[in-house]
Formats: structure tokens, C-alpha cells, sequence
């Protein structure tokens, strides 16, 4: 007998079948009914428990665009939180939360339900940590769903992984930072696009209820992606494509590269001495299209720097006055659409429009794209 069906619920099958027989033969009392229901439920959830996937199958240990690691990881339909600590949770804050978020009302206690929020065990066996995860199960009329809760990391040594794996320096911070992590999954195996998507809405409103300062990033398994955490993104996760945030980044890249790389060193170099030519047209274009002159510079905080781009608005012999297009990553003082001025020394990169709408200038960013070709 194969191992699957080893742990077929042999126990609450044989246990149904007592009362199913006395309806057939002499019919049941109020109370016989009362045990026939009690033990359809608990055989529809251990049937639920063996036909689901082992804990953490298709789970991936690298949510940042590594190959994918078992084809299980394209039909994991889930929404992934990575938390800075872990998450005290049990079945009466799980079934809060759900109601908040969908607005069903559950009944605890009622074995009649059709909506109910329980904690289960996952079928055996199960992969090395996977004791760290606590397991709840929704039936809600949007069908089947899982709550996952670790307090362990979701990939294996998060702080390797992510130096080697993520250039994005904000996303490799988060990454590097999480310590545990809950997901919403749907408990079936479909590959219906429009089911798909209607999960993706359900789980996307039931984690957004679950937001909450300890999040760090989120993570699609089936798209394989991971972006930052950002209380702007609740809404979104309660949208009608909650997946779409992950077209983007979060946060404009954070891209380091070393000081002393000499393609780096003489695509600045170039910049500055052809900054000439950069003033020359941004004193001859016109009132429509000066918005469009944006240069890149250092900004300083005690020991941190980053490198950003301003939206050029005055240029003088000295200096250069502008507004912030970059939110900064670890400078507390700046943000994006603050009016900044910088010294000529601390210029690094510029860009105006050119004919036929091409553009002129860009020298370190033609850098960092054949950095990320490499």
C-alpha cells in the first residue's frame, strides 16, 4: 500500500459508517443525527487534511527570482508576509481577522456552519522545521484557505541567501531582517486562470487585514517575486489584481556598486566634464520641457550617503537646486519631493532630453544595466 494512502482517515471513515448504518436499518434519534453530523465533519476534515499537499510542498527557498526549485511552485496560490519577529496568534485572532476582512460573521460551536475558521495538523510526514508552523483552515463561501503562521524564517540562512541573490539593497535589508512569516493559501489545486484570480482578491483582502508594523516584504510564490513592505500597498492587496504589486518595486532600487570600479569612475568623470553641456541646454529649452532635466548627486547624512536624482529647477556657477525624485533608504533627514541643493563636487550623472525623443546623458545607469547583465 502506497504511503498516501496509508494516511487515508480510516478511523472517522469506519466511525461515519456506524450511524450511516442505523439510519439505513432502524433510522436514528435526535441524538443518533446529532452523532452522524458530528462525525460527517470530522471525516470532512480529515479528508481536507489528506488530500492537501505536505506542509511547505512548493514552497520556495529562494522569493526573490531564483529558478523555481519543483513545479508544485506554479500552482501555490499564496500571499506571503516576512515579519521582523513572530506573530503571538490562535484561532479566535485568525477568525477576527477574517471576519474583519470579508465580512462573515462565524459561529463557533455550531456544527452546522457552512463558515468556520479551526486549527488542523498537517498531514504526514512532515520537512525539517515545518514544527514551527501553525496551521489554521478556513471554509468561507469563497471556498477552502489556509493561515500559515511560522516563527521561523520562510528560507534557510534568509541573511546568505539574500547578500548573494538581491542587488536591491532595500530588498536584501528585508530579507536579511525577517525572522518569521504568515501566508493565506487557497487549499486546492487549480490551474482555472479566473479561479485564480478570485483567490488572489480573497487572499489578498485577508492578509491586508493581517498588516501590521512588524512586516518587512511580501512574496508571491507562484510569480516568484518579492517586493518591500509598505502600508501603501494594503489597498492594493484588497484590489481587484492584488498580484499587480508586483510589477514594480516598492521603492526605486537601491543598486550598490563598488568605489573603485573603473567603468563607474569614468562614467562620472564624463559626466562632469560635459555638465557644460547639460547647462547650456537647460538655459535654452523651453518652460515646458525643463521638468524634464533631472541630475543625480551624492547626499550625505553623518557617515551614510546615497546617490539620488533631483529634478533640476536652478542651476548657478556652484550649485544646483531641485526637487527629490528618490525616497531615501537610510537618510532620515530627506524625502521624496523635498527641495534639495547640492555642490558641483557631489555631482554625479545628468539626463535631458534629446531629438526625436531620445535622451542624452545617463553614464552611470548604462553602467549599472551591463553590471546587471553580468
Amino acid at each position: 500500500m502506497s504511503f498516501r494512502f496509508q494516511k487515508f482517515p480510516y478511523l472517522s471513515a469506519a466511525v461515519l459508517l456506524l450511524p450511516v448504518a442505523l439510519l439505513m436499518g432502524a433510522g436514528l434519534t435526535p441524538w443518533g443525527i446529532t452523532a452522524l453530523l458530528v462525525a460527517l465533519l470530522w471525516f470532512a476534515v480529515e479528508l481536507v487534511r489528506w488530500l492537501m499537499p505536505p506542509p511547505g510542498e512548493g514552497r520556495q527557498s529562494s522569493p526573490a527570482g531564483a529558478e523555481k526549485s519543483s513545479d508544485a511552485n506554479d500552482t501555490l496560490i499564496s500571499l506571503v508576509f516576512f515579519l521582523s519577529e513572530p506573530r503571538d496568534v490562535d484561532e479566535t485572532s485568525i477568525r477576527r481577522c477574517l471576519s474583519n476582512a470579508l465580512g462573515i460573521r462565524f459561529s463557533p460551536g455550531d456544527p452546522d456552519v457552512e463558515c468556520f475558521v479551526m486549527p488542523f495538523s498537517p498531514p504526514e510526514p512532515r520537512r525539517e522545521g515545518d514544527g514551527g508552523i501553525r496551521h489554521f483552515m478556513a471554509k468561507i463561501p469563497a471556498g477552502l484557505f489556509a493561515v500559515l503562521v511560522s516563527d521561523r524564517p520562510y528560507i534557510e540562512d534568509p541573511e546568505s541567501f539574500a547578500r548573494v541573490a538581491i542587488r536591491d539593497k532595500r530588498l536584501r535589508k528585508a530579507i536579511e531582517r525577517h525572522v518569521a512569516w504568515i501566508s493565506v493559501d487557497l487549499m486546492e489545486d487549480t490551474t482555472d486562470r479566473t479561479r485564480i484570480r478570485e483567490a488572489y482578491q480573497v487572499i489578498g483582502r485577508i492578509l491586508a487585514a493581517m498588516g501590521g508594523p512588524d512586516c518587512l516584504a511580501i512574496y508571491c510564490p507562484e510569480l516568484q517575486r518579492c517586493n518591500e513592505f509598505d502600508p501603501g500597498l494594503l489597498e492594493r492587496l484588497c484590489g481587484d489584481d492584488p498580484v499587480s504589486l508586483f510589477d514594480e518595486p516598492t521603492f526605486d532600487p537601491v543598486i550598490e556598486i563598488s568605489d573603485d570600479n573603473p567603468k563607474m569612475a569614468e562614467a562620472v568623470r564624463e559626466a562632469i566634464v560635459r555638465w557644460p553641456e547639460f547647462v547650456a541646454s537647460y538655459h535654452t529649452a523651453g518652460s515646458g520641457e525643463k521638468d524634464r532635466f533631472i541630475a543625480k548627486a551624492e547626499f550625505r547624512e553623518n557617515r551614510k550617503s546615497e546617490y539620488m536624482w533631483v529634478t533640476v529647477l536652478e542651476i548657478t556657477s556652484t550649485e544646483v537646486t531641485g526637487i527629490l525624485m528618490n525616497d531615501p533608504h537610510e537618510l532620515l533627514n530627506l524625502h521624496r519631493g523635498a527641495t534639495v541643493s547640492f555642490t558641483m563636487e557631489r555631482l554625479n550623472d545628468w539626463i535631458y532630453p534629446g531629438p526625436d525623443g531620445s535622451h542624452i546623458g545617463g553614464f552611470t545607469l548604462d553602467v549599472l544595466s551591463d553590471s546587471d547583465e553580468e
